[in-house]
């Protein structure tokens, strides 16, 4: 049986109970893992975008284990904390605009640096300037390493902490309750769209569009002057082409799409209704899609080759670490819908590549132009699937007009100089450079969006939570968890 949205909110509130008991029993391991489980879960519904328990109990374990000492920040040291520590994200942009102030600045990552492996690109830009100190965390246990991190931070005395945090638990959510009220803590809203810890315990939010800003205001409990807007350029790591297969002929014109597989995914199959009418439309198309390997997502993508015979066609290029040069190659960028990606997206505008992006009318978090169109105002964005399909056989038909949208996509973007005055001036003056617009969103069609996943079979919350919490919490706490999952064993008895 599929678990309902309350069957779900259920769970997480069980799960909170036993991570709030694990502590005042003084068994942290126990508390970190329940914590842990929660924004998983919570990240993956998004029915709420924070939670104030959640968020004390962070802060009273941090104040309980993490061993502090009495510093005084210095004005010219500036902190830039990354738990990616790859070029696939932000990280490379913000290291190079905050070197690029003079200040002093310690890069402090948990992840393992490998000079021969995808995060060289951190230490050759890391090199270039000799402002610029990287520390790595060892591996460990959290707290432990948290307490590393900590020191690390007390060490170098900064007076501002840029956070580059992944949305699940990182190792600072249990530093930042304990630094110094006189250290000016900023967030990267990676994940504008998801749940995340932290949002108590910062002084700035730093938001790239008028959606997350809007969240952020709404359900983050944050302030308007928390919120300071700076849009990010997509950074072109110089990773060597590694190839298409060989269908992608001089003859053809190649559609590339991508990006995680749960963004193509609604009731309708509306993204994957219209990868088969430009296919079977076009002769002359191969299309290429890359996402990560999840085994629900190999198995349908390979169904849908096998059942449209697209297997020269459609090709599943799974996850390339040559993203850039795949974009550089390709003739039109397809977004993925409902949900589409804007790093997906700006990299296609770097590469001059036009945009072929259908959202379905009222879609909240449409992000297309906010993503792009910093510098020129223009649309890009198809509202209806007649529009879209107008617009796609113009792109496919008319070379011109296709190079000419990718030339216009290119110049609209954020440039590099710009992003790194913007966000020097932004983070020098704790005032945000440009202003948002606060837009009402439909919450309730994002849950929608979201419990999709559990519907169709997606996301399997019932065993997840049912073993998580075990037998007797979860009749105890989660009741109606525990009766779905046991319900054909009661039934036989």
């Amino acid at each position: 049986m599929k678990a309902t949205k309350r069957d779900i909110r259920q769970g997480l509130e069980a799960i909170k109970k036993v991570a709030v008991d694990a502590f005042e029993q003084n068994d942290l391991t126990r508390s970190l893992k329940f914590i842990r489980a929660y924004v998983d879960i919570a990240g993956q519904f998004n029915f709420e975008y924070s939670d104030l328990e959640m968020e004390l109990l962070l802060s009273a374990i941090a104040k309980k284990r993490i061993k502090t000492e009495a510093w005084d920040a210095e004005e010219g040291h500036w902190l830039f904390y990354d738990d990616f520590c790859t070029s696939y994200v932000l990280g490379l942009q913000w290291l190079e605009a905050l070197a690029s102030s003079g200040k002093e600045i310690l890069y402090i990552t948990t992840r393992d640096l490998d000079r021969k492996s995808r995060h060289k690109y951190i230490y050759d830009s890391a090199e270039q300037y000799s402002n610029v100190h990287c520390v790595v965390v060892p591996q460990g246990e959290t707290l432990r390493r948290a307490q590393d991190v900590y020191n690390e931070i007390a060490r170098f005395k900064p007076s501002k902490v840029i956070l580059h945090k992944s949305p699940a638990l990182s190792v600072v959510n249990f530093v930042l309750p304990v630094l110094p009220e006189s250290v000016k803590k900023y967030i990267i809203n990676l994940s504008d769209q998801t749940f995340w810890y932290g949002s108590q315990v910062i002084d700035y939010c730093l938001e790239f569009r008028d959606f997350g800003a809007s969240v952020s205001l709404q359900r983050r409990g944050l302030k308007k002057e928390q919120l300071l807007m700076v849009p990010f350029y997509p950074a072109d790591d110089g990773i060597p082409f590694a190839g298409f297969p060989p269908e992608c002929t001089d003859d053809k014109l190649i559609v590339f799409s991508g990006g995680d597989y749960y963004k193509t995914l609604d009731e309708g199959r509306t993204y994957w209704r219209l990868v088969k009418r430009l296919l079977d439309t076009y002769p002359q198309i191969v299309f290429l899609f890359a996402t990560k390997n999840i085994p629900e997502g190999d198995a349908e993508i390979k169904r849908f080759i096998a059942d449209n015979n697209f297997e020269d066609r459609f090709l599943y290029i799974k996850f390339r670490p040559d993203i850039n040069q795949v974009f550089e190659h390709c003739d039109i960028y397809m977004g993925t819908c409902p949900t589409s990606g804007s790093l997906m997206s700006q990299l296609a505008a770097l590469h001059s590549k036009p945009i072929l992006q259908y959202y379905a009318p009222g879609t909240p978090d449409d992000e297309t132009e906010q993503a792009i169109c910093i510098n020129t105002h223009f649309p890009i964005s198809c509202y209806t699937e007649e529009a879209f399909l107008a617009e796609a056989d113009r792109l496919i038909v008319d070379l011109q007009y296709r190079r000419s949208q990718g030339e216009q996509l290119r110049k609209a973007m954020m440039q590099k100089e710009q992003f790194n005055q913007l966000a020097l001036k932004t983070i020098e003056s704790n005032q945000t450079q440009i202003n948002f617009q606060e837009i009402e969103i439909n919450y309730d069609d994002l849950d929608k969006r979201w419990y999709y996943l559990e519907k169709a079979g997606y996301i399997h919350s019932i065993p997840y939570i049912y073993s998580l919490l075990g037998p007797k919490e979860c009749l105890k706490k989660a009741p109606s968890i525990f009766f779905k999952k046991n319900l054909k064993r009661i039934i036989n008895e």
